[in-house]
């Protein structure tokens, strides 16, 4: 990772920057002077008519506001610009859910390309009902690809998401360490309970003092709850709602990493019973910021050594924070002056990038809302448009994929660029992806309410940890010899393969012949489900 001036990508750029307001019928010129005009030259917001030569320069690049200002003097959306000017706003969810974290922090599931193509899929001409559990290339066939937008219908339904934390897991092991949950914030009054005294069957995503719980609630009594942790000794605090706890929603859905299962810990300052404080609205950037990073318990150091991490996934320096410019923000209210520096601290602190833009001044509202063309938003362009042929129309039929959608009611788009780091798995496909919400008796629980599973099918050696809990066991797919599938954790025991089954009700472990009764498919690295 190079942080000498790079005068190539700096003609690149202004090249760029050229062609986009080309299409406009705008000049640097024309656009400099209206930016003078509307936001006067003293403004953050001024772009200098000097830009092309400070591009070539190799060591300039626009500001959040001269971004804005670009975007809405041309018309074209803010988040093309950025993509433009070197910047995906895509990759901060792609960093929360790479990078580890000490407490839940939201995701940034808005940041989603709605102009971007993604592969889409059509059902496979059958008239047989969907087996319990089936590899989704049985089920269906890739077709050409869409845009996002005209899949808003189940990829923006309103629900929010959450990454759990190493240190804050209470619902654990009902919920992991690097567990990705949806949650549903047009809930009923009735998922709480009205008896005092008693504990919600639900997991509710809640906000406090102290960051966020994913937890079951209990009553002490009207407008105060007590967050109850399932197995771990996190100490019981009476929070009066809304003051102190504000419920965000419930917890309907569980996207598990079952890779790297990651042991939570229990932090002195949740383990000791302490005060919550009145949840208010900070007034100022400084205070946003300083906030944003005591919730996850982060300081100075180990922010800069994240953002140093972050340049070097990105490949460019200018993520990188130094612990005195961080100071310098809260203490001072000044923000970055690079916004590759908004992309990193909006990633390490699960802050919403619109209201890091709200705080330093910029109003969305007022930014462009054109799509900018393909060849000129480097978006990647597939094939024509699928937007007015007969595969489109979803309401025509109602095979699998319809009934599919319709039980996970959104399709959280913004992790597709996730699944390796969720997975380890370099290029999923469909054979790697298996449906298992047909399956009601399952053998292990944490598929009850399973919708999709990732196999490995590279790792097709069980192997059983005797002195491992459940939620530790590798779990793998099996094809029996009639071709039916089950999902179960099992080992080879003197050339037999063994299912164990982790169910609450007694079952005899089954006995197969390897290769001749039955076949190990792969491991499962990845499972969805539902909760509630």
């Amino acid at each position: 990772m190079s942080t000498k001036p790079n005068s190539t990508r700096g003609d690149d750029l202004a090249e760029r920057v050229r062609s986009v307001l080309a299409s406009k019928n705008l000049t640097l010129s024309r656009v400099s002077q209206a930016s003078a005009a509307r936001f006067g030259r003293s403004s953050p917001y001024f772009l200098p008519h000097t830009l092309y030569h400070e591009f070539r320069l190799g060591t300039f690049s626009p500001s959040l506001h001269q971004a804005f200002a670009f975007s809405k003097l041309s018309g074209y959306k803010l988040s093309d610009w950025l993509r433009v000017l070197g910047c995906d706003l895509e990759d901060i969810p792609r960093l929360q859910v790479l990078l580890p974290t000490k407490r839940t922090m939201l995701l940034d599931s808005a940041l989603v390309d709605a102009d971007a193509w993604i592969p889409w899929f059509r059902n496979r001409t059958s008239s047989a009902a969907a087996p319990p559990i089936a590899p989704l290339a049985q089920l269906l066939e890739v077709t050409r690809p869409r845009r996002l937008r005209f899949l808003s219908e189940i990829g923006n339904r309103g629900y929010l998401y959450a990454k759990i934390g190493r240190q804050d897991a209470l619902a654990f092991p009902d919920l992991l360490p690097g567990s990705i949950v949806r949650v549903n914030p047009r809930f009923t009054n009735g998922c709480i309970p009205k008896t005092n005294g008693s504990t919600s069957t639900e997991t509710f995503l809640i906000e406090h003092s102290k960051g966020l719980f994913c937890c079951r609630l209990r009553v002490v009594e009207k407008g105060i709850v007590v967050p109850i942790g399932t197995s771990l000794s996190y100490a019981q605090v009476e929070m009066k709602a809304p003051r102190e706890a504000r419920i965000l929603g419930v917890v309907d859905l569980e996207i598990r990493p079952m890779l790297l299962a990651e042991q939570p810990e229990v932090p002195k300052d949740l383990a000791k019973h302490w005060r919550p404080r009145p949840l208010v609205a900070e007034k100022t950037f400084g205070q946003l910021l300083r906030t944003a990073r005591t919730k996850p318990r982060l300081s100075l150091r180990e922010v800069a050594a994240l953002s140093r991490r972050i340049a070097g996934l990105l490949g460019d320096e200018r993520h990188f924070v130094s612990p005195s410019s961080l100071s310098d923000y809260e203490q001072f209210d000044a923000p970055p002056r690079h916004f590759h520096k908004a992309v990193t601290l909006c990633s390490l602190y699960g802050l919403q990038f619109d209201l890091f833009l709200k705080a330093i001044g910029i109003v969305m509202a007022e930014a462009g809302i054109e799509p900018m063309p393909d060849h000129l938003a480097r978006r990647a362009l597939e094939v024509e448009s699928l937007e007015n042929s007969d595969d489109n129309d979803m309401s025509r039929r109602n095979g699998f994929l319809e009934q599919t959608l319709e039980r996970c009611q959104e399709i959280p788009f913004f992790l597709r660029r996730s699944i390796r780091t969720l997975s380890g798995l370099e290029n999923a496909s469909l054979d790697d992806w298996f449906w298992i919400g047909g399956e009601h008796d399952v053998l292990y629980p944490l598929l009850t309410s399973g919708l999709f599973a990732l196999v490995n099918r590279r790792d097709r050696r069980p192997i059983n940890f005797t002195s491992k809990p459940a939620w530790q066991q590798p779990v793998y797919v099996i094809q029996m010899r009639d071709g039916t599938y089950l999902c179960a954790c099992c080992g080879i025991e003197n050339g037999t393969l063994v299912i164990y089954p982790y169910s609450h009700q007694f079952r005899r472990s089954e006995r197969l012949r390897y290769h001749h009764d039955a076949e190990v498919v792969g491991r499962i690295v990845t499972v969805a489900r539902k909760l509630g």
